[in-house]
């Protein structure tokens, strides 16, 4: 019996020694960096014509009228604010309000690049703001507007930069193209359009960047250290519109067969059994990643993944940003019943805004949702995309990025991510293997937190870096053999 201990001893220090030393392998990796750091920008009027975007009401609802004056306008805005770099593109309007812009590369065989963002915004109720949303004020170094970091500001950097680069001489290798949506907030069908449109002229990209991450300081793990992330893929989308029938009558004789008390019932159903958590491949990077500046403790559970996987499955699901990039979430969103509060209404419904994790699809998905909810209760698919495919993080596509940030940004790290938001770049996962997410800004806890709400904007800073990194990075393109 005492060797029998001994031997278990001895194993249990053997698996001690083995989660120690992985965990002290756990550092951060040594940069690879093959690219000069880049040139200071410097244009003071840059400002002013971002602010002149900006101040357009691209507005594009779902449901409401579109002012369309706004979006007839933009592009003749845009060839006002870039006379000389639109004597040199190719202009194509798709879907009437689609934009797409080519700048014709010495290699026309070469496969080409398309940059994306688009320049429809939310809408904005001024007496939420401390400034006119669509003023596009700057106070203290800051810009206050709608679509300052959703994503003008993605538009206005790539104009600014292929504008800077034909003055100074630059012609691109391959073809560039510029793909700016109307309608990416509401899941429109412009970029569908200009993707099909790519097709049928048989262009295949070599690379596609839109929207997504970008270099944050505020990391899980309490680790604060710049880390550019680099958005791989993204979650589809199934919005649901979940539904009750009961008898309805006067307030004063309820039951639990009421329309109103079968939804609440569903819905607490669908809100305390959350799917189960899946741990991708790109988001182990990232936690490996951020977990080498993290204490030691986390070090051990991360660098030992084969052991505590579980733990890590705990520790996520208990905060909601990281129990969003290990689940397919649901969201409830709307709710509606009695026009009046003593009536029982004979229907009441709810609307439910799923994202879906890749190893997933809609259907089954909704299949889940269906078993929650139960008998009595219908469920129906509003709108649907299936998660795309996750592009490879190890692809020269991928580290001529990285590389780009580096030089940049040379205090971030970099590593991939999975997006719990959507894009339109999910659309150009069917012609292209390398679709990459991450505008080139540095943007702090509260101008990620200002997407979509009140409040939204970007520090002048933030910006000029932008314009450097596409700079950089039309340039990191021509120098590769790729």
């Amino acid at each position: 019996m005492i060797y029998f201990g001994l031997a278990v001893l001895a194993l249990l220090v053997a698996l001690a020694v083995v989660l120690v030393v992985r965990a002290l392998r756990l550092k951060p990796q040594a940069d690879q960096n093959s690219l000069p750091q880049s040139e200071l920008f410097i244009d003071e009027k840059a400002i002013a014509r971002f602010q002149a975007i900006l101040q357009k009401k691209t507005v594009w609802p779902r449901y409401l009228k579109v002012d369309y004056r706004e979006f007839d306008s933009f592009l003749p805005l845009l060839k006002s604010l870039y006379p000389d770099l639109f004597k040199h593109l190719e202009v194509n309007q798709i879907n009437q309000y689609g934009i797409v812009l080519r700048w014709v590369g010495q290699k026309p065989l070469a496969q080409p690049i398309v940059l994306m963002a688009h320049y429809d915004v939310v809408s904005a109720e001024p007496e939420e703001w401390i400034y006119p949303p669509f003023e596009a004020q700057v106070h203290d170094g800051i810009i206050w507007a709608r679509g300052a970091v959703d994503t003008k500001c993605i538009i206005a950097a790539l104009l600014e930069a292929s504008s800077h680069l034909l003055k100074n001489g630059f012609m691109p290798k391959q073809d560039i193209y510029y793909s700016f949506s109307n309608n990416e907030e509401t899941g429109g069908d412009t970029t569908p359009k200009i993707v099909q449109w790519l097709k049928d002229q048989g262009i295949s990209p070599y690379l596609v960047l839109d929207e997504g991450g970008a270099v944050v300081n505020d990391l899980p793990l309490g680790v604060h250290k710049d880390f550019a992330l680099i958005g791989v893929g993204e979650k589809g989308i199934a919005d649901l519109i979940i539904s009750a029938t009961g008898e309805g009558g006067h307030s004063s004789t309820p039951s639990k067969k009421d329309s109103t008390a079968r939804l609440i019932t569903a819905l607490h159903r669908i809100n305390t059994h959350p799917e189960k958590p899946w741990l991708n491949p790109a988001l182990i990077i990232m936690f490996k990643s951020i977990a080498a500046y993290a204490s030691f403790g986390y070090r051990l559970v991360f660098a030992n993944l084969w052991l505590f996987t579980p733990i890590i499955k705990k520790l996520m699901s208990a905060d909601g940003e990281t129990n969003a990039m290990i689940r397919t979430t649901t969201a409830i969103t709307q709710l509606s019943g009695s026009d009046t509060i003593n009536t029982l209404p004979r229907n009441a419904s709810g609307g439910l805004s799923v994202r879906i994790l890749p190893n997933e699809s809609v259907d089954e998905a909704v299949t889940y949702i269906k078993k929650m909810v139960g008998s009595g209760v219908d469920v129906s698919i509003d709108y649907r995309v299936e998660p795309p495919a996750i592009s490879d993080y190890r692809s020269k596509a991928f580290s001529v990025i990285a590389e780009t940030v580096k030089s940049i940004y040379p205090q971030a790290d970099v590593t991939p991510f999975l997006m719990s938001g959507g894009t339109d770049s999910k659309h150009f996962t069917t012609i292209c293997r390398n679709v990459y997410r991450f505008g080139g800004f540095a943007l702090s806890a509260k101008e990620r937190q200002g997407v979509h709400a009140a409040n939204e904007s970007l520090r002048v800073s933030s910006f000029m870096k932008g314009i450097e990194f596409y700079i950089q990075l039309l340039r990191a393109f021509n120098d590769r053999e790729l």
